[in-house]
């Protein structure tokens, strides 16, 4: 095989793989955003399989790493789309064949059961049901780690998986960092007298539409190349790079629920939507990693949805929609929306107390990974941390290990992307605000610069580099997460000392 067939054979897969994720998205979008009949299920769920399995077929074949392998040969021949391809490639490639066949298709089995199991576990708010499929679980992703390969900590393999390159080294650095510095920060929020307006009230569901429409169009996140649906538990999902389309939960008693998951989906897609279209020809359309993907998410949703510039400009059109907000002021709304105190609920935690949910689930999984805990014991850890970390202690199994979904669904070591994303996004806000005020763009109600410098910087780049030198490129230093530590200090010191 010659370099130039092995690109174009790449290039034929690439076509192909798009079209059948492409058809796999459609049914995933119906299903979770306007339901199906439930007699229908069973075949939607065999069409689904079907595409999924094409898909990994065509990219499993002997003749893409044949073609992997000419091109790593030429590497320096190649111009620099290629060569990220092929770094992508071949990455995913062996890590796909590294698992032997029957053990994926035993563990996709168990996975299959394991979450309905789970759902059932945190209602009947009984841990020994999901137990041992989390004993199973956790096994697989162990002798996964084997399988890939690791250096130093086998949780190393894990962390790779989400957030290429991130190793327990740098992890732990962070996350004792803010062990540091923000679990003090927490008890001072917690003991002081001043207590921000509540947001109270019954907002129509009609009105709070009409006012997602406005947020999508502040942020910039372009509704004609997209689509807002509605679901139980809000995301964003890419069909292509000119059909990004994003989620929201409605409730009439929590307006910020909505509001701030509108921003939160709106960083996401605004960041798909910015890739150029070059990217999905060379299978780069995607974030650096997962973490990449969280700091857009959060940059949006936190660092200027929270912030007093954005209420200033959210205040006017929250009084024109809703008469609960006549006699507000946008001093008020910054502090109502800048509620900070310890929750058991991760999903509900302000920006805060939210790294700290997220310390607690990376130190048990590293420490299950390595064998130096026991599943049975994970309940009573989770407990005695939070109670650490948080000074509170779950009341039960729900508002406790049960609250996520993510190890039914074999995530382990996913969630410390939320946590190194949030961080990296205050890394980019600094480097912000050295070329432009971004307080006074939000204030102008103009986001252009903030997108503008963010697809310069990192939409535009997609997958052609690394995390680490994405980050060195865009803000001129490697990760520092100080960035995130002193605007939490200065924020929260400022709002409740």
């Amino acid at each position: 095989m010659t370099k130039t067939t092995a690109l174009e054979l790449l290039a034929e897969k690439n076509e192909a793989i798009t079209a059948l994720n492409l058809a796999s998205s459609l049914i995933h979008w119906d299903a979770a955003t306007t339901g199906v009949p439930e007699k229908s299920l069973e075949k939607r769920g065999n069409a689904a399989g079907w595409l999924s399995g094409e898909s990994f077929a065509r990219f499993i074949a002997p003749d893409t790493l044949e073609a992997i392998e000419v091109l790593e040969g030429c590497f320096d021949e190649l111009d620099e789309y290629e060569k990220a391809m092929v770094r992508e490639l071949g990455r995913s490639y062996r890590k796909a064949q590294a698992i032997p066949p029957e053990e994926m298709k035993a563990y996709a089995s168990l996975l299959s059961q394991a979450e309905s199991v789970w759902e059932k576990a945190r209602d009947k708010d009984d841990y020994s049901l999901v137990q041992p499929y989390y004993e199973k679980i956790f096994a697989f992703n162990r002798r996964m780690c084997d399988w890939y390969g690791f250096e130093g900590h086998p949780y190393n393999a894990l962390l790779d998986d989400y957030d290429k390159g991130t190793t327990i080294d740098i992890a732990d650095e962070f996350f004792s960092l803010l062990r540091e510095k923000i679990t003090p920060l927490v008890k001072m929020v917690s003991e002081s007298d001043k207590k921000p307006p509540e947001i109270k009230g019954v907002f129509p569901i009609e009105k709070q539409r009409e006012l997602t429409k406005w947020l999508c169009e502040i942020t910039g996140y372009d509704v004609t190349r997209g689509k807002i649906g509605e679901v139980e538990h809000p995301f964003c999902m890419t069909i292509t790079r000119n059909d990004v389309r994003i989620t929201t939960k409605y409730h009439e008693e929590s307006l910020l629920s909505s509001i701030y998951s509108v921003i939160h989906e709106a960083g996401h897609a605004i960041y798909e939507q910015n890739m150029p279209e070059i990217l999905e020809d060379y299978a780069l359309a995607d974030a650096a990693s997962n973490s990449m993907h969280e700091s857009q998410s959060r940059l949006y949703e936190n660092m200027i949805g929270r912030s007093r510039a954005f209420a200033e400009i959210l205040l006017p059109k929250l009084q024109e929609l809703f008469h609960e907000f006549n006699d507000w002021d946008s001093e008020m709304l910054y502090r109502a929306v800048n509620v900070a105190r310890p929750s058991f609920i991760r999903i509900e935690a302000d920006e805060l107390t939210y790294s700290l949910h997220i310390i607690v689930r990376y130190e048990l999984e590293k420490a299950i990974i390595k064998g130096e805990i026991k599943v049975e014991d994970l309940p009573g850890l989770w407990a005695d941390k939070y109670e650490e970390l948080l000074g509170i202690r779950p009341p039960t199994y729900a508002k406790g290990v049960l609250q996520d979904v993510h190890w039914s669904a074999g995530l382990a070591g996913y969630f410390p992307s939320y946590a190194l994303g949030t961080a990296y996004a205050a890394q980019y806000l600094h480097a912000m605000n050295k070329a432009f005020d971004v307080d006074a763009a939000v204030r102008a109600k103009d986001f252009t610069p903030i997108n503008n410098w963010l697809k310069e910087n990192v939409h535009q780049h997609g997958e052609i580099f690394m995390p680490d030198e994405l980050i060195r490129r865009a803000t001129g230093e490697d990760f520092n997460p100080k960035y995130y530590v002193d605007y939490l200090e200065k924020k929260f010191m400022e709002l409740y000392s």
